[in-house]
């Protein structure tokens, strides 16, 4: 397998596309805030950081040649489009897209798939897109994931007195209905959880690791994804306590960079950190309603998420994988 090492350069496109995007819609997003036409935004934000990677590899010339261009074609496709018509939408029709959006998603979701089927095996092999890589590991790293989140529920829970609230939904058959069919639907919706993770896990962790180091690498790498989440916050998750929102993504995103980063490093396989994003981002709505938009933050939230996010994810700091040295070059 190729090794390529991501040159400052990548780097520079890769956070001028990432941002630079993130930056021009969220400044759209807050003209149409008012106009209740958000909701679209924070999807297309999930395409931002693949189009930021995939950009960089294109235009490095010793890399481009091997890209599986099938896949990087669709995605790149489908991720222009949604942009495109998110756009059009808000700003010139003044109506919500979603709907139409999540049917992109179904729909571009769909075409990757045939897009892996009919690419190069070596190419996708190459670039971090083989799905059955490690595969055991790659599971079992899941389902530590939900165990790992259902304690950071449960713990507070038990100690707060509110362990009732906390096992209400598990009474519920609807509930179990709905976790089992869960995973069924990723294949349908992966397109949005595989946006972040190619861009954050598969391009920017080897990046700044190599630099900076493993634990200081995957810190700063946490503080990077929860500063690109800002107008999601400001805007969508929770607009009228902006400055707790930012702290506690910053909190949240540091805390999973410890743990999904482990998991990358554990298994090599952008697939099962994308199913654990997909998990993070299902499984509380699943348990406890609620759309995650318009939420009123307290800094006793805010704390209590430090506080127990530190216990449970930050001790992965210890594990072997970020003991072991880094390779000369990092594997792309």
């Amino acid at each position: 397998m190729k090794k390529y090492n991501i040159s400052n350069k990548d780097l520079t496109i890769f956070f001028v596309v990432t941002f630079g995007l993130t930056t021009i819609m969220g400044l759209v997003m807050s003209s149409v805030y008012s106009s209740d036409l958000v909701d679209g935004y924070s999807l297309v934000q999930m395409y931002y950081p693949a189009l930021g990677a995939m950009t960089a590899l294109l235009l490095n010339k010793e890399s481009r040649k091997k890209v599986p261009k099938e896949f990087y074609g669709a995605y790149i496709f489908f991720s222009v489009i949604s942009i495109i018509y998110l756009l059009v939408k808000t700003c010139i029709l003044h109506q919500d897209p979603s709907s139409q959006l999540e049917i992109l998603v179904t729909i571009g979701s769909i075409v990757l798939i045939v897009a892996y089927v009919v690419d190069k095996e070596e190419s996708l092999e190459s670039f971090g897109l083989k799905f059955n890589k490690n595969y055991k590991n790659s599971i079992l790293c899941v389902f530590i994931f939900i165990i790992l989140y259902l304690g950071t529920i449960f713990v507070p829970s038990l100690l707060f007195g509110e362990l009732d609230e906390f096992i209400s939904p598990f009474r519920n058959m609807s509930t179990w209905i709905s976790l089992f069919f869960l995973p069924i639907s990723f294949p349908l919706s992966f397109i949005m959880f595989l946006g972040e993770e190619y861009g954050w896990r598969y391009f920017l962790q080897p990046a700044l690791q190599e630099r900076l180091g493993k634990r200081k690498g995957i810190i700063v790498l946490g503080l990077i994804w929860g500063i690109w989440h800002f107008p999601i916050n400001l805007f969508y998750y929770s607009p009228q306590t902006p400055f707790h929102s930012v702290l506690n993504q910053l909190v949240g995103c540091v805390a999973y960079s410890v743990f999904w980063g482990f998991v990358y490093m554990k298994t090599k396989n952008i697939w099962s950190v994308s199913m654990i994003h997909f998990l993070n981002n299902n499984l509380i709505y699943i348990l406890y309603g609620g759309t995650g938009t318009d939420i009123v933050l307290t800094w006793q939230v805010v704390l209590i998420n430090l506080v127990f996010s530190a216990i449970f994810y930050l001790p992965f700091l210890l594990t072997k994988e970020y003991r072991k040295k880094i390779n000369d070059n990092v594997v792309l």
